[in-house]
């Protein structure tokens, strides 16, 4: 049985042709010019321009290392050690008083310690941890892409102390000037630009309350 999509028997002939845009879409895409390929090297070499470069005071501040807080203190030992003072320190009778144990909590133990048989049932000494049990007895694992914190005093790298900063970076790293209120500073002034702005009509959308249903008191 013939298909009816396709006809084995017939004779077709392509005589459509492409527009100059369908040409320039199936053309491959070329190149960049300024592309280069990887480096063949992890060695730069470094231009004689940037090994005499002198750094502005600015750069010698940034390159100082982080100074210690002056109230940081260091991590106690795990062992404190006892004072002389504290060793011949002789505890008050509220204190000693405070020491002793519960009457109660002592005669119970005492109790359950008699009442308890000498020997143990053989169904203890038999019994074994089931798998479950010794899967949650392994101690919790470090994962190996956990990162410890960093140290307070690091290395600045060479690198960054030779570094030359741009004009561009110069020009942002300045302050911005501005007058103090007492110096005829007016915080609540606003310029001309911003009384002859016009608001788009997506702004105006925006500005637009919404719209509350109102609901009909039943009398």
């Amino acid at each position: 049985m013939p298909s009816v999509y396709w006809l084995d028997k017939a004779d077709v002939t392509s005589t459509c042709s492409l527009t100059e845009r369908q040409n320039e879409l199936a053309r491959h895409k070329t190149v960049n010019k300024m592309y280069k390929e990887d480096r063949p090297s992890p060695i730069w070499p470094v231009k004689q321009s940037a090994l005499q470069a002198i750094p502005s005071p600015r750069l010698k501040k940034l390159a100082e290392a982080k100074s210690v807080s002056p109230d940081w203190v260091e991590d106690r030992p795990v062992y404190s050690k006892v004072s002389e003072a504290a060793k011949r320190a002789s505890a008050s009778p509220h204190t000693a008083q405070l020491a002793k144990a519960k009457k109660d909590h002592a005669v119970h133990f005492i109790s359950n310690q008699l009442k308890r048989p000498q020997e143990d049932s053989i169904s203890e000494k038999v019994t074994a941890p089931t798998a479950r049990t010794e899967a949650l007895a392994v101690p919790k694992m470090e994962h190996p892409q956990h990162q410890h914190d960093l140290t307070v005093l690091r290395n600045v790298p060479a690198s960054a102390l030779h570094t030359q900063a741009s004009d561009r970076v110069c020009q942002l790293a300045k302050p911005k000037t501005r007058k103090a209120i007492f110096e005829g500073y007016d915080p609540y002034r606003i310029s001309l630009a911003a009384k002859h702005a016009e608001a788009s009509p997506r702004i105006i959308e925006l500005c637009t309350p919404p719209a509350h249903k109102q609901r009909h008191k039943k009398i």
